[in-house]
C-alpha cells in the first residue's frame, strides 16, 4: 500500500477538454471487463484508485464478482496470478498511482511469459498534472512495456466518439480473451496474456449522490448477465479439455488403429519419435503419445505426467548432453508445451541430427516464431504424419519397450537409495556434502547428488498426498521442482488433480501468494446480490484444495503473503517447506564444482548459496500468522524421515 492522499490537484493549467465523471470511467471500464469473462478483482487499497474500489465493491454486492484485497501490491499481483492459472480466466487487479504499480511488473512478467490473462487497472493523475511535480505522479502510460499484450491510456474514457482509446481498450479486451479486436466472434491467433488499462481521475473521487443511485443498478445488469454461466464456472477448474479437432482425431485413430493395427506392406520403418511435455502442455499430449505408441517426457507440471506412456527418470534415461544410447537414437521430437527443466531436454532439442516438430494449435507466448529450428504444427493429422512418417498408425513396441524398461530401472533405483535413507539411523542419516558429479553439473540430474534424497523423499510423499486425496500441487522452482521431475511417478499412475508451477521466467518470488490464488479460484461470484439475510449470497463455491511444495528461500521471500486481511475469502493451503538452509541448486550447478576451489569457495557461498543465519526460525516465523486464514506451514528439513507412499 502506497498511498498518501493528496491536495495538489489545485496545480494551475491551461484549460483542458472536459473528461468524463470519474466513477463513469471506472464503471466502463469494469463493466466491460465483466462482460468479458472477468470474475475475481484483486484490490490494493489507495485513494486515487478510489472510483474503481467503489465500482468494485458495487459490482461484488450484486453478485457480478469476486473481490480481494491484499495491502502488499506484489502480493496482489501474484495472487491474481494464481486466480487466472486456476481459472484461466481473465483476473483484475487495482492500483493507485505512484510505486505501487511498480509493485505488479514480477507478476506482469511471469504472466507474460506464461500466457496468463492479468488485467492491470492503475488509476493515475489527470493529464494536467502530468509533468508538475505532483505528489505520487510518475509515468505510467506503456509502464510494463514489452511484458503486456496490449495497453490502453485512458485519459477521457468513455469517449463520446470512439477514437484511438476505444481501440486501445478493445485491443486490451482481446488480449485478455484471446479474441480477435476487429471480429469477436473470431478466436484471435495472438498468445493470450496481460494487458495494461491505465486510467486518468480526476476528483471528485467519491460518487456523487447520482452516481450512488446508478450503481446499484448497474451492478444489476452484470449480475443478470453472468448468471446463466455461474453454474458451470467450476468446470473451469479441471484440467483443460480436448479441443473438437483434438477429439475428432482421437476417435478417427482409434478406428484405424481396429480396422489395421499392423504396418502396412512396403512402408517405411517408423522413425524413432518421443513427445516432449514441458510446463502447460496439457493433457493432448499424453493421450497423443499413448495413441501413437510414443515414449512421452513429461515434466511435473505439464499436466501430462500421468500419462500412459510417460517415463520416469526421463533425464536420467537421455543421459548427460542426451547422449545416452537411447538418447543418440532419437530421429524425430514433437514438443508440447514450455520446456524448462531439464539441460538434457535443452541439448536434444538442440540437435541438427534430429528433426522438430512443435504442437502449437494456438501460439504460445513464450516462443517466437521463426527463433528456434522447428517446424510448427497445428493439427493433429499433420502432427501424427510427422511422427510416423506413413510407417502405419502407431509405432512398433520395441521402442517404447526400451525407454520404459530403462526408466523403471533408473526409478528403482532411486527408491532404493530412499528407502535407505528412511531405514537408516539417525545419526547416518544427515545428508552428506553436496559434490555433484560431472553428470551432475552438466546436466541438472539429482540423482547422483546424495543431499538430494531427503529432498527427493519429501517431494514423492508430497506428490503421492497429493493424489490421494486429489489436491492441486503448486510447484517451487529452483531445486524442488527438479527433484520431483526425477522421482515423481509416471508409466499411468495417479497424479494430482494439477500441478502448476511459475514456469514462465521459473523465479522464486510470489510462490505463496499465488498458491493462494489458484486455491481461491474455487469460489465464484452467483449472480445474486447479498441479502441482509445471507451475506454471502453473492459468492459461492469453495476453496480449492491447494498444496505448494517450496524451498526455505522461497518461503522466506514470500513470507508477507501469509497475511490475509480479516474480511477476505480463506484458501486452503498446505505449504511444504524443505529447509536446506540456503540455495542449494547453486551447488548442483556448474558453482557447486568450482566451490571445491578454495578461490572461490567464498564467493560461492556467500553469492550464490546464501545459507541462512544460524538465528532463522521458519517455524516461528510461520506461526506468528498462525493458522486461522486457511493457511498450514510445516517446515521439514533433510534429517527428517518421509513416509513416501503417504
Amino acid at each position: 500500500m502506497t498511498e498518501n492522499p493528496d491536495r495538489a490537484d489545485t496545480v494551475q493549467t491551461p484549460p483542458a477538454p472536459a473528461a468524463p465523471d470519474s466513477m463513469l470511467s471506472a464503471v466502463a471500464v469494469l463493466d466491460s471487463l465483466i462482460r468479458a469473462g472477468m470474475r475475481h478483482v484483486v484490490v490494493s487499497p489507495g485513494s486515487r484508485s478510489a472510483p474503481l474500489a467503489y465500482a468494485v465493491a458495487a459490482a461484488e454486492e450484486a453478485g457480478a464478482l469476486v473481490a480481494h484485497v491484499r495491502v502488499d501490491e506484489r502480493v496482489a499481483a501474484f495472487t491474481a496470478l494464481g486466480i487466472a492459472k486456476a481459472s484461466r480466466l481473465p483476473v483484475g487487479l487495482v492500483c493507485t498511482s505512484g510505486t505501487a504499480l511498480g509493485e505488479y511488473l514480477p507478476a506482469v512478467m511471469e504472466a507474460y511469459h506464461a500466457g496468463v490473462p492479468l488485467a492491470i487497472m492503475s488509476a493515475d493523475r489527470p493529464v494536467r498534472l502530468r509533468g508538475t511535480g505532483a505528489n505520487q505522479t510518475t509515468v505510467q502510460t506503456d509502464f510494463f512495456s514489452p511484458f503486456v499484450r496490449a495497453s490502453a491510456d485512458l485519459t477521457s474514457y468513455p469517449e463520446h466518439n470512439p477514437g484511438q482509446q476505444t481501440a486501445d481498450f478493445m485491443a486490451c479486451l482481446a488480449a485478455l480473451t484471446g479474441s480477435d479486436a476487429q471480429d469477436w466472434s473470431r478466436a484471435s491467433d495472438k498468445p493470450v496474456g496481460p494487458a495494461h488499462i491505465n486510467v486518468c481521475f480526476d476528483t471528485p473521487l467519491t460518487p456523487s449522490a447520482r452516481t450512488a443511485e446508478i450503481l446499484p443498478t448497474w451492478a444489476a445488469s452484470l449480475a443478470e448477465h453472468i448468471a446463466p454461466g455461474a453454474a458451470s464456472y467450476p468446470a473451469e477448474l479441471e484440467p483443460a479439455q480436448l479441443s473438437p479437432v483434438e477429439k475428432f482425431w482421437l476417435i478417427q485413430h482409434e478406428q484405424a488403429v481396429q480396422s489395421s493395427p499392423l504396418k502396412p506392406e512396403g512402408a517405411p520403418d517408423c522413425p524413432k519419435t518421443v513427445v516432449i511435455a514441458g510446463d502447460g502442455a496439457e493433457p493432448f499430449a499424453a493421450k497423443f503419445a499413448r495413441a501413437l505408441n510414443l515414449p512421452l517426457l513429461a515434466e511435473p507440471s505439464s499436466q501430462a505426467r500421468h500419462g500412459a506412456t510417460s517415463i520416469p527418470q526421463y533425464t536420467t534415461v537421455l543421459g548427460e548432453h542426451a547422449a545416452s544410447e537411447l538418447g543418440q537414437s532419437i530421429e524425430r521430437t514433437i514438443l508440447c508445451g514450455h520446456p524448462t527443466l531439464s539441460r538434457a531436454i535443452s541439448a536434444l532439442l538442440a540437435r541438427t541430427d534430429v528433426q522438430h516438430a512443435y504442437y502449437a494449435p494456438r501460439r504460445a507466448s513464450w516462443y517466437e516464431p521463426g527463433n528456434r529450428a522447428i517446424r510448427e504444427i497445428d493439427s493433429p493429422a499433420e502432427l501424427e504424419a510427422f511422427a510416423l512418417m506413413g510407417s502405419g498408425v502407431r509405432a512398433d513396441n520395441a521402442w517404447l519397450d526400451a525407454w520404459v524398461a530403462a526408466g523403471r530401472r533408473a526409478q528403482e533405483a532411486s527408491l532404493t537409495l530412499i528407502e535407505a535413507y528412511r531405514c537408516a539411523e539417525s545419526e547416518t542419516v544427515q545428508p552428506q556434502a553436496s559434490i555433484p558429479s560431472e553428470e551432475c553439473h552438466q546436466d541438472g540430474a539429482y540423482t547422483s547428488q546424495p543431499a538430494r534424497i531427503p529432498a527427493q523423499a519429501l517431494a514423492l510423499q508430497t506428490w503421492n498426498t497429493c493424489a490421494q486425496q486429489r489436491r492441486t500441487l503448486v510447484v517451487g522452482s529452483s531445486s524442488i521442482v527438479r527433484d520431483l521431475d526425477i522421482i515423481a511417478p509416471a508409466l499411468g499412475a495417479d497424479a494430482p488433480a494439477r500441478v502448476l508451477a511459475n514456469r514462465g521466467l521459473s523465479g522464486i518470488d510470489g510462490l505463496i501468494a499465488t498458491a493462494v490464488g489458484v486455491s481461491l479460484a474455487g469460489y465464484y461470484p452467483t449472480g445474486n446480490a447479498r441479502t441482509a439475510v445471507d451475506a454471502s449470497a453473492h459468492v459461492a463455491g469453495a476453496p480449492i484444495p491447494v498444496t505448494l511444495i517450496c524451498g526455505d528461500l522461497t518461503f522466506q521471500y514470500d513470507i508477507s503473503a501469509l497475511n490475509l486481511p480479516m474480511t477476505e475469502l480463506l484458501p486452503d493451503l498446505d505449504v511444504v517447506v524443505y529447509d536446506d538452509a540456503g540455495g542449494g541448486i547453486f551447488t548442483a550447478l556448474e558453482h557447486g564444482a568450482l566451490a571445491q576451489n578454495p578461490q572461490f569457495t567464498r564467493a560461492v557461498e556467500r553469492f550464490f548459496t546464501v545459507q541462512a543465519a544460524p538465528n532463522t526460525d521458519l517455524e516461528r516465523m510461520a506461526a506468528g500468522f498462525g493458522e486461522e486464514s486457511g493457511i498450514r506451514v510445516r517446515i521439514h528439513r533433510p534429517n527428517d524421515i518421509f513416509d513416501t507412499q503417504a
